[in-house]
């Protein structure tokens, strides 16, 4: 998550300002500096063990991601065959349960084309140990990607409808945010009367729910309406995917993997309770353990949808500008827990601006992995996202 507020500029007695901003702490025995080099491993080695006892120890893992990285992609490939063996059976993904169906059961090369931030043949890996028939991928999301595409399938589904077919003329040649408002009125007033359910929800009721939130997203006052409501989407789909598999038998354990702002514990920055507080509250009502762990960039770039960025993240967060200076490894995983007694300790009145926002990280996420450069999904790869 990118927060940049305006009392950083308070925060020039902490740090010296440089390229990047490093913060600067007391020295010595200082026992958050001690901790810090105590509790990081190299992810490669002693971290990717310390991650998969911990995913052993727990019954929902939450990986909290940047997206547009080869890193991540690659750490799951790595998890998920151990994590399969510890009881893991499902992943819920930051996508929309149309774009799960068409990932993991279109044919190559005869389904629509799915842009999205899986591709087909990350859901093919994970596939590796299900059934035919499986559900692996657990959609949890809108269809923010590509909305004309379930638009196009559900008014094949009623060819009569004349809503459904105004719907499909207005995104024939893609989608803009823009149509938003024409398009959820019309799909309201649109009688559907065949309907799908795909990866365990309504097409309908996804691709309404898809309308809402971009409409609330146009305008400025509405736009903590659009980030509430998309949270709402994505702890109600998931509830739905874990109850529906409970009455199967049990669901076994289950992986999420979402952009990093989605997986806090607590309240995040910006005031919302995120999927990752819900899967919390969720997880203690059912008896069960949590695993929160997050990953941030400290060079390199990213890329996505054709576009590419500085994926470098030291600025954005005092706490990264901190863990980066002193990671040792160019893959090193921090275990923020033996930090939380450490500063929570501090008199709030008397906490520095590192400190509050170590509190954020170390209360938010039980790790951060700092990737000391992260480099670009390749271009091919990121067509096999459409390789259906």
């Amino acid at each position: 998550m990118c927060r940049r507020p305006s009392w950083f500029i308070l925060c020039l007695s902490i740090v010296v300002v440089a390229a990047p901003v490093v913060p600067q702490v007391p020295q010595g025995d200082d026992p958050i500096l001690t901790a810090l080099t105590a509790h990081q491993q190299d992810l490669e080695t002693d971290g990717l063990k310390f991650l998969l006892d911990e995913a052993s120890k727990n019954d929902f893992f939450l990986l909290g991601e940047v997206h547009g990285d080869n890193e991540i992609p690659k750490l799951l490939t790595i998890l998920w065959p151990v994590m399969w063996k510890q009881g893991y059976r499902h992943i819920a993904a930051e996508v929309s349960p149309w774009a799960a169906h068409q990932l993991e059961f279109a044919p190559v090369g005869k389904g629509p084309d799915v842009m999205g931030l899986w591709t087909k043949r990350e859901v093919s890996d994970v596939r590796t140990f299900a059934g035919p028939n499986e559900d692996v991928i657990w959609g949890c999301d809108i269809e923010e990607t590509q909305p004309q595409l379930p638009i196009a399938e559900l008014a094949s589904l009623n060819p009569d409808d004349p809503d459904l077919k105004r719907m499909r003329e207005l995104t024939k040649d893609g989608y803009n945010r823009k149509m938003a408002p024409d398009l959820l009125d019309l799909a309201k007033q649109s009688r559907a009367e065949v309907d799908k359910v795909l990866n365990d929800v309504s097409l309908r009721e996804n691709l309404i729910e898809t309308l809402e939130v971009e409409k609330n997203r146009l305008a400025t006052n509405t736009k903590m309406i659009a980030q509430n409501e998309r949270e709402r989407v994505m702890k109600e789909q998931f509830l739905r995917h874990f109850r529906l598999n409970s009455k199967l038998g049990a669901p076994g354990k289950v992986l999420l993997r979402f952009g990093r702002n989605h997986l806090h514990r607590g309240y995040d920055a910006r005031g919302i309770s995120t999927l990752g507080n819900f899967i919390a509250e969720f997880a203690l009502q059912q008896g069960e353990k949590t695993f929160n762990v997050g990953a941030f960039g400290a060079g390199g770039k990213a890329s996505m949808a054709g576009k590419t960025w500085n994926a470098d993240e030291r600025q954005d967060e005092l706490a990264f500008a901190l863990f980066a200076e002193r990671a040792k490894y160019s893959a090193t995983i921090f275990d923020l827990r033996p930090l939380r007694p450490l500063l929570h300790q501090i008199p709030p009145d008397k906490r520095s601006a590192l400190q509050v926002n170590l509190i954020y990280w170390a209360d938010s996420y039980d790790a951060l992995i700092c990737y000391k450069t992260v480099t670009p999904l390749k271009p091919r790869l990121q067509l096999e996202k459409s390789a259906n």
